[in-house]
């Protein structure tokens, strides 16, 4: 499905092109740069030149993106002053001016502009509604500000202000998200069903699904990325290992309105997935994870990667702080556009911590199940044997299945969790056979809880899928005359 605002949340990523022999990477000062973009058009832009290498320059911009220019593309570099950043209220002028009044709600607290990118115009009705979410969300961001603050001291973390506007936009629909970040991505690493939110290191801004905002875990996630980023604990476009870059975002969590724990705490979803799977994941081992950044970029891996990041970066937090402190000065250091071989990698892990990375993997069990005697799993993540439990598309859903090994019964239960109008919802239920129910409910009011008729299928097991839709748009309407659209589910 395609809705109405698609063509206008599209925006090309350009890989630009530009070099000269005498670019350094030591200059401080904003230059007017000259060169010729990808369809041969001569662009003049006054910008930083943020770092070179591999081919390319990266440079600045007012706005705080970056524009990576291939050598032979530029022209001539004039000096000049440095850009004078971009205010938040700027951001927000300019976001509301590229998605249009009728889609676009935005918010600035500090220096963050949070934006919600629309799939339709609001009902009248509404717009308290979103102007409370953008408050919260905003807020919630600024939370995120302070805890990762507390880290960085505790660590004694340098850290400075961050100089551009935050920019986080959050997509109504799931639909717009996806087509978004197929875009945007190339179709490189994870498809976009499988991404939540991501954070862009070359336009600065998180992106996120609206449905990730009923617990916020995605952007908090995210939002560590770009405060580390933006903070100058790290740089963008340097040579940092994907495993310290994810592990220290995991080692964040909330509970949907505030941050309640930082990397030196166990993370309770990575908990329960160590505890209850018999240990780490057999996939790959942490000198694997330390070395190879492809292991977090498919759709295969990606999964027992991040579990492997959390671990190994809870385990140096925890136990060799004082080496962490001294591994993250130097990954700091790192230029954007550098390159590092697997071999210096891992020399430099080694050279820090005395120790390789596999040799501190076997520390990581007994350290675990020590901390998990002082640690109670939180009851929302707590066990419901034959239950499916999922946010998706606007939707919390639960399904339950009982099966005698031939047919199986399942019952479900949906929540309608947009907090902006009335929605229509698919549901769709397939066993491991093959065999398929499903639910259309037209019209549910906000917070809207509805038990959906059970059903008979064939099989032992099930997985669920939700799409959605305003409930006053072209789209159900044609649901309404039956054209319910073909939802392929994973058996």
């Amino acid at each position: 499905m395609t809705s109405p605002v698609s063509s206008r949340i599209l925006r090309s990523v350009f890989w630009f092109a530009a070099s000269v022999a005498s670019l350094t990477s030591s200059s401080v000062l904003a230059d007017r740069f000259e060169y010729i973009n990808e369809q041969g058009t001569l662009q003049v832009v006054d910008a930083r030149l943020y770092g070179e290498g591999q081919g390319a320059i990266a440079l600045e911009l007012a706005d705080g993106s970056l524009s990576i220019i291939p050598q032979e593309a530029l022209k001539t570099r004039t000096p000049g002053d440095d850009p004078v950043p971009m205010t938040p209220q700027q951001m927000l002028a300019r976001l509301e001016s590229e998605f249009g009044a009728e889609l676009f709600r935005g918010r600035v607290q500090k220096q963050y502009v949070v934006g919600v990118v629309l799939t339709a115009p609001l009902p009248k009705t509404s717009e308290r509604r979103v102007a409370a979410n953008l408050q919260k969300a905003a807020r919630y961001m600024a939370g995120i500000e302070s805890m990762f603050g507390r880290f960085c001291t505790s660590m004694r973390i340098p850290q400075t202000d961050p100089k551009f506007p935050l920019v986080v936009l959050i997509f109504e629909t799931d639909d717009d998200f996806n087509e978004y970040t197929t875009k945007h991505t190339g179709g490189r690493g994870l498809s976009a069903e499988n991404i939540a939110g991501f954070y862009s290191a070359q336009t600065n801004y998180l992106y996120v699904r609206m449905s990730e905002c009923y617990t916020f875990a995605t952007p908090l996630h995210e939002a560590i990325h770009q405060q580390c980023f933006n903070t100058q604990v790290l740089s963008r476009l340097a040579a940092v290992p994907v495993w310290f870059s994810e592990g220290i975002a995991t080692g964040f969590e909330g509970n949907g309105d505030t941050v309640r724990s930082d990397p030196l705490d166990l993370n309770a979803m990575y908990a329960k997935l160590i505890s209850q799977g018999g240990g780490l994941p057999r996939a790959m081992s942490w000198e694997d994870v330390v070395t190879t950044d492809q292991v977090f970029r498919g759709d295969v891996f990606a999964g027992a990667a991040y579990v492997h990041a959390w671990s190994m970066h809870w385990l140096l937090v925890s136990e060799y702080r004082k080496q962490y402190s001294e591994y993250l000065k130097y990954l700091s250091t790192l230029e954007p556009l550098g390159e590092e071989s697997q071999r210096v990698r891992s020399a430099k892990f080694v050279e820090i911590f005395a120790k390789s990375p596999n040799e501190i993997q076997r520390e990581f069990d007994s350290a675990f199940e020590e901390a998990m005697k002082r640690f109670k799993l939180p009851k929302s993540l707590e066990e419901r044997p034959g239950v499916i439990s999922r946010i998706s598309n606007l939707a919390g859903v639960d399904a339950y299945g009982e099966s005698n090994g031939i047919v199986m019964k399942v019952e479900a239960q949906l929540r309608n969790l947009s907090p902006l109008r009335e929605m229509a919802f698919y549901v769709v239920v397939v066993s491991d056979s093959g065999s398929v129910a499903e639910w259309y409910l037209p019209r549910m009011k906000m917070s809207e809880f509805q038990q959906l008729e059970p059903k008979i299928i064939r099989g032992r097991g099930f997985n669920v899928h939700v799409l959605s839709t305003p409930a006053d748009s072209d789209v159900n309407a044609r649901w309404r005359q039956g054209q319910l659209p073909t939802v392929r589910v994973q058996r």
